[in-house]
């Protein structure tokens, strides 16, 4: 038997939740919520159902509960693995990209407050390194 996922949509109506979007985590237990695999936008005219099968998955046979109002969990099971997994390789590249981008940033930041003659105690502290790796990242040592 295929493994089933829990994909969680929330709607517009889930105002406090964040945008509408539907979820797919790794386990069908409302208390666990699982591992997120996948998440897709959801559009006003377009039915959960019709975005998630547009992905490769198939809504479960009378696997749905509600939640809220506006946020509901439905089963769903795999049938385009290939195209999730094309899905979830781009997400993660671009998961990738974002933190080297904040990794990047943050040796930036650290490197600027040493340079500028802030404490390397505190900025260590604050960086959560060891002295010796904030003085690295000031001299531009990997």
């Amino acid at each position: 038997m295929p493994p089933t996922y829990a994909a969680h949509i929330v709607t517009r109506d889930a105002v406090a939740l964040g945008g509408a979007e539907i979820l797919v985590m790794t386990s069908t237990d409302n208390n666990t919520g699982g591992d997120l695999i996948a998440s897709y936008p959801s559009a006003a005219q377009v039915s959960p159902e019709d975005v998630l099968s547009a992905n490769g998955w198939r809504v479960a046979d009378g696997a749905t509960s509600e939640v809220e109002g506006g946020y509901r969990i439905v089963a769903v099971e795999a049938v385009n693995w290939e195209q999730i997994i094309e899905h979830v390789r781009f997400a993660r590249a671009q998961a990738q990209f974002e933190a080297t981008r904040r990794d990047r940033a943050w040796r930036d930041a650290l490197q600027g407050a040493m340079l500028a003659g802030g404490s390397a105690t505190r900025l260590s502290v604050a960086a959560g390194v060891s002295r010796e790796r904030a003085y690295q990242i000031r001299d531009g040592r990997r």
